[in-house]
């Protein structure tokens, strides 16, 4: 009968008893047969010898001893071996002994023995074994080079086909046995075999197919191998090479393959340093890849120069679709984000840039004609993935597009409108939308326009344009209220309750000084405009100007005291003490009898309502039974 479970399971247990048996009987048995102490009066013992410790470098880490017997003695060997393989070449051919043929068959062969030998060791003796295949693929590659360059019998074309196989070859070798040395190797054998076999000679557009199968198939190896050193190798040359030998020279190769070239390593360098966060691969893919594709460009370009530039922001998009926070949203933690670094961030913001580059090359009369549609092209995408989901990077980006667009495009005071118009919007759209990122890009909208405003506006407003009412002063005014509304509450709550409130009253402020300062311009505008004589509207205007000033104080102050805000009633004695030096400094110097008497009563009628103001608010706190 078969055996059942039940039987198999006792069996099993019984098994399991008599090992634990076993077991115990030998943890047992040194203690039971350990020699009796001895009485503490006898002699003691003289403690055993201890075994003899081995030297450090036998074990563990490497000290300078070993490091000079593995490490430095076998670099010696090998590099004496690849020049003894060299010398002897030369010496062959300098003395005739064996035909060219010979020569570099028999070294070919002697690499290859050499490299088998290294395979066989590599089990036993890692670093030794790989030195070995390393120093038998360059005394095979050395044979070819001579082939070619020392005696000719293969023609160049071959021989780099050669050299291309044997660095493919030791790359699938380090591959193999996982030793990135051998990897890095390999590239700057396959690289650089142009160089050694034909320089400065050769087509362009050969050498860039040739380069382009190279850093293909090596950046696989390296990328599954997850080899930085070997990458970067791999990317240098690329770059390096692929400049020299087809976009520079009078052997430029064609440019549309040029631009394929550089499209190809920009996108597959920029994806595998994003992966594995490798600063100086993405660096080298991101302004190689833009270096190529400019250089294939010429004043004018085609669809395939979008594609182009489409296709190297892809690595981009997909890193910042990957992590929404491609820098973080907040002030002091943008420094110590674990996601963030700022080459991610440079290439993220330089992308839009060479977008807009490659879209103006498109058609440059109509892009020149129409200042800001470039960039307006590419904010829109920016913009829509920006906040079809909550992507601040994007949205940044868009935003800023579109600013830059309004600033281009619209001559005078629309620029500063349409950026105000894009503030508000984002500022607004963070309440139903549960953002916090719009509100940092309203403010940031609202400081240029308001920048613009006061500047380039300002200097090119027209003589004739009214005081108060007129188009300039209604922007002011409209700028001051888009603060105001920032204070009152569509700059979002969010974050730590007094920074919000920090924010806001910097809001606050901003608010009253646009104000103040921007009436008081308005002022003096006015009696300019409506004055015969310079110094007439000069006395007015000051005399106004310091009424105006301390009219506003007080209002300051009795706005605080209603709504209780210390910030506002100190802010009201702040230009209450600014108005007071401006009379006593300026008008009483520079104004006539009348106005300066005019100028004083006002500012000993609003200190008296200030004081009484304080004196009210002090009575109202005292108990009524005081």
């Amino acid at each position: 009968m078969p055996e059942s479970d039940d039987d198999r399971m006792a069996r099993l247990e019984a098994r399991v008893t008599e090992l634990e048996g076993l077991v115990r009987r030998l943890t047992e048995r040194p203690a039971a047969t350990a020699p009796r102490p001895r009485p503490a009066t006898s002699t003691p013992r003289p403690p055993a010898a201890r075994a003899p410790v081995a030297p450090r470098w036998l074990g563990g880490g490497l000290d300078s001893e070993e490091w000079i017997g593995q490490r430095g003695l076998l670099a010696v060997g090998v590099l004496a071996l690849v020049l003894a393989a060299g010398y002897l070449l030369k010496l062959s051919f300098d003395r005739g002994w064996v035909s060219p043929v010979m020569r570099c068959t028999g070294g070919a062969v002697a690499g290859g023995v050499v490299g088998a030998v290294g395979w066989w060791l590599h089990p036993r003796y890692r670093t030794y074994g790989a030195a070995l295949i390393g120093c038998g693929a360059a005394i095979i590659y050395l044979a070819v080079w001579a082939a070619v360059r020392e005696y000719g019998f293969v023609p160049p074309g071959s021989g780099l086909i050669a050299l291309g196989i044997i660095s493919l070859a030791l790359a699938s070798i380090a591959y193999a046995l996982e030793v990135e040395a051998l990897g890095a190797a390999a590239a700057l054998g396959a690289f650089f075999a142009p160089i050694f076999l034909s320089p400065g000679r050769g087509n362009a557009d050969a050498l860039l197919v040739y380069l382009a199968a190279m850093g293909l198939t090596l950046g696989v190896v390296a990328g599954r191998r997850h080899w930085k050193l070997a990458a970067l190798v791999i990317a240098a040359s690329y770059f390096g090479v692929g400049w020299v030998g087809g976009a520079s020279g009078s052997g430029q190769a064609t440019p549309a393959l040029l631009l394929a070239y550089g499209v190809a390593g920009g996108t597959g360098g920029l994806y595998l340093g994003l992966r594995e966060r490798w600063g100086v691969l993405r660096a080298l893919a991101f302004w190689g890849g833009w270096a190529l594709i400019a250089s294939a460009t010429g004043t004018r370009a085609g669809p395939s120069l979008l594609l182009a530039a489409g296709v190297m922001a892809a690595p981009l998009w997909w890193r910042a679709f990957r992590v929404p926070r491609i820098w973080p949203e907040g002030g002091i933690p943008l420094l110590t984000a674990a996601e963030w670094t700022i080459g991610e961030t440079v290439y993220f913001l330089v992308t839009p840039l060479c977008l807009a580059w490659a879209i103006r090359l498109q058609a440059p009369e109509r892009f020149d004609t129409v200042p800001g549609l470039a960039a307006a092209i590419v904010g829109v995408p920016y913009l829509l993935a920006g906040y079809v989901r909550p992507r601040p990077a994007f949205a940044m980006v868009g935003l800023t597009a579109l600013g830059v667009a309004a600033w281009l495009h619209w001559p005078g005071l629309a620029a500063t409108v349409a950026l105000l118009v894009i503030g508000a919007m984002a500022a607004a759209l963070d309440h139903p939308l549960g953002r916090t990122d719009g509100r940092w890009y309203a403010l940031a909208l609202t400081v240029a326009a308001l920048l613009h405003l006061t500047g380039t506006d300002a200097a090119h407003r027209a003589v004739a344009d009214p005081a108060f009412v007129g188009s300039w002063a209604l922007v002011l005014w409209s700028g001051t209220a888009l603060v105001a509304a920032f204070a009152a509450g569509l700059w979002r709550a969010a974050g730590r309750e007094h920074d919000v409130r920090a924010i806001r009253i910097a809001c606050w402020i901003g608010a009253g000084a646009l104000l103040l300062f921007g009436v008081t311009g308005e002022i003096q505008r006015y009696f300019l405009l409506h004055t015969a004589r310079l110094a007439a509207a000069q006395l007015a205007g000051g005399l106004a100007v310091s009424a105006w000033w301390l009219v506003f104080a007080a209002s300051l102050v009795a706005l605080g005291f209603a709504r209780s805000v210390g910030a506002v009633r100190r802010f009201g004695l702040g230009v209450a003490a600014l108005a007071g030096v401006k009379v006593l400094v300026v008008d009483l110097s520079s104004l006539d009898a009348l106005y300066r008497v005019g100028s004083v009563l006002i500012l000993g009628l609003v200190s008296l309502l200030l004081a009484y103001l304080y004196h009210r608010q002090a009575r109202a706190r005292v108990p009524s039974g005081a």
